[in-house]
């Protein structure tokens, strides 16, 4: 083990420097949201496809179905949160019907709450309230495979134009992806691991990958925290990059490990 640079009295060896960085994520994000000027994010690709998906399914005068993902309140819920309100905006704005599966996992409960809320506040946003059904976001199980099995239920029964699966899904994606291309819906989902994203990329008709979600949710929202939050990931980034080629050039050329047990501290 490396012979660490310094050390924090109660924090574990190894986990001071990242305790470091993290402060400092955290400063550099209040100070973005507090700023006149928010950062900037182009219009990722995705939210092309979305469009096209939704005009697809108004066309064809089929149902969309959008989920956000089976877990509690992390980065790539938050994210699919704001492309369900898009996306409900547009269905209530093309009197499209939209679907809305839920559950998952024990979280969903309060999720699920959230979702309600932001789907019935777009319909009243166009002028269209009355579009809201509860039967169309049923909570179809708080267990994995039993909403898996709801889930594709809801694709055979209701022939959807289009399916969004985005937000935080595990090794149910595949399943739902391959029932939406055998029912003949545009296909467009979001990967959150590695074998996640292979596997899903072979099984839709658009992926959105890595940061392309967040970036999505961000740029759909315009809430000043996930933008924030962007910007701070692409600096860390960026840090992080840095301190490895650095710490990379100066071990080879002076021998000196510095950066090295920085990094272990």
């Amino acid at each position: 083990m490396a012979e660490l640079l310094f050390e924090i009295p109660g924090v574990e060896s190894g986990r001071a420097f990242g305790l470091i960085l993290i402060l400092g994520i955290f400063i550099l994000g209040i100070y973005y949201m507090r700023r006149g000027k928010l950062p900037y994010i182009r219009r990722v690709a995705a939210i092309d496809a979305i469009s096209e998906a939704v005009g697809r399914s108004t066309e064809m005068g089929k149902p969309v179905l959008c989920s956000y993902g089976t877990g509690g309140f992390g980065y790539a819920v938050i994210a699919a949160m704001s492309i369900l309100g898009h996306v409900a905006r547009t269905c209530a704005e093309t009197d499209t019907r939209l679907l809305v599966p839920t559950g998952g996992s024990h979280t969903s409960y309060l999720t699920r709450e959230l979702a309600i809320d932001i789907v019935k506040g777009q319909y009243t946003a166009a002028g269209k309230p009355e579009m809201y059904n509860e039967d169309d976001m049923p909570f179809l199980s708080g267990e994995q495979y039993s909403f898996t099995a709801g889930y594709i239920g809801m694709l055979v029964r209701d022939r959807p134009g289009a399916v969004i699966m985005t937000g935080g899904h595990s090794s149910e994606a595949m399943n739902i992806a391959e029932m939406s291309n055998l029912v003949g819906a545009l296909t467009i989902t979001s990967g959150t691991y590695v074998s996640n994203m292979a596997a899903l990329a072979c099984a839709s008709d658009y992926i959105m990958l890595v940061d392309e979600q967040p970036a999505a949710g961000a740029y759909l929202s315009k809430d000043p925290e996930q933008l924030a939050t962007i910007r701070v990931v692409d600096i860390y980034k960026v840090l992080s990059l840095l301190l490895i080629v650095v710490g990379l050039l100066v071990l080879n050329t002076t021998g000196n490990d510095f950066i090295r047990r920085l990094l272990a501290s």
